[in-house]
């Protein structure tokens, strides 16, 4: 096993090495003389700063609620989008490159996280930290399954420092803190969050573009299509007199933590043996006004092996070009989707071979990445 450390990294280092060694507050020292200059210190000693301090502790051996953590031992640090951020990576991985234990040391700019503007900072800054947060950590999982994999949210802004504890908790991977004077690390206690996944199924269109693509023209969603609950969680920025929507951090934190994590207790249906022609019920004369690509979209369904129906029911009014609906249906073997061209949709009941609500999952979380193909 090896130890992941994914660090927030603030400009602690750079300030205690500017009083240590008596520079104005305008100077960015020399690299390589700040690296010789903390080498020769205690890493618990203050002047190292805080993420030589907390890193130091925990690959001491720290006992979390994961395990004792400790070399050998990968680090990365997420640093702000600031001159003073890019210096203090640098000098971060200089110092700890070729530690014993550490095996690798990288760093990497949080875009938007700066204080020049404060609504880059809360909306660009933070949902950037989210993304890369789960990015790494799902990398260090696939390599290291059994880790243990660590959040060191010592460093940065308290802002920073603050999702730092939500990630951790959507992601369920714990995130550690240094207090000045606490002789080691302490584990966040785990919060009161969670999420509907129910929910973000419905709304995994909405979700998958925004993050993929950042923002979306407000004309091409219709409120009706979005949850409430959602709805008012939306960022919304004017660019040219244009209306754009964009996931706020909460909801990024909301969608990277499921897309990481999925469900356990999912069983796959049982194939229903049929041809995929003989499950589709459809009434030619009602499909002249169906939305483009209806026809394709029912041909892809009716292959799907553990449907045993495919039946257009009702058109509606909608923008989404594809989605899911989790409830409203009176037995496990019935699913409706809705197929849409970005102007109406067309409402379709599936009947499948599910008999479990474990087996019902499995097709909701099939069908989420289907209607957005």
């Amino acid at each position: 096993m090896s130890t992941f450390i994914l660090a927030t990294v603030g400009s602690s280092t750079l300030i205690n090495v500017r009083r240590g060694l008596d520079l104005p507050d305008d100077c960015l020292p020399d690299e390589r003389q700040v690296v010789g200059f903390l080498r020769q210190r205690d890493p618990a000693d203050r002047i190292c700063g805080a993420e030589i301090n907390s890193i130091s502790h925990l690959l001491n051996g720290q006992q979390l609620s994961v395990g004792r953590v400790g070399p050998p031992a990968s680090l990365h640090l997420l640093v702000s989008d600031t001159t003073d951020g890019a210096w203090s990576g640098r000098v971060l991985q200089q110092y700890f490159r070729k530690r014993s234990g550490i095996e690798a040391v990288e760093w990497e700019t949080v875009p938007g996280l700066n204080g020049d503007d404060a609504r880059s900072f809360a909306h660009r800054g933070l949902r950037s930290l989210v993304k890369l947060a789960a990015k790494h950590l799902k990398q260090a999982r696939e390599r290291d399954p059994a880790g243990p994999h660590v959040i060191d949210a010592t460093g940065g802004y308290k802002a920073q420092i603050s999702l730092a504890g939500l990630i951790g908790q959507a992601l369920k991977v714990p995130v550690v803190y240094l207090f000045e004077r606490f002789p080691h690390c302490i584990e966040m206690p785990p919060m009161p969050v969670d999420f509907d996944r129910s929910l973000w199924i419905e709304h995994y269109w909405l979700f998958h573009w925004l993050s993929e693509e950042a923002l979306l023209p407000a004309h091409r969603v219709r409120r009706s299509d979005v949850d409430p609950s959602l709805w008012d969680l939306l960022d919304r920025e004017t660019v040219d007199d244009t209306e754009y929507l964009a996931l706020s951090p909460v909801l990024e934190l909301m969608h990277q933590g499921f897309d990481l994590l999925p469900p356990t207790d999912l069983t796959p249906p049982p194939d229903s043996g049929r041809d995929p022609q003989s499950k589709l019920h459809i009434n030619e004369d009602h499909m002249h006004h169906a939305p483009h690509g209806s026809r394709e979209r029912l041909d892809r369904l009716a292959q799907l092996p553990w449907v045993t129906l495919v039946e257009p029911i009702t058109y509606e009014n909608t923008a989404v070009a594809g989605r899911v609906k989790t409830g409203g249906t009176a037995t496990l073997d019935e699913i409706y989707v809705v197929h849409g061209d970005g102007e109406k949709g067309l409402k379709i009941r599936l009947r499948t071979t599910c008999r479990t609500n474990a087996e019902r999952l499995w097709c909701l979380e099939q069908l989420k990445l289907e209607m957005t193909r």
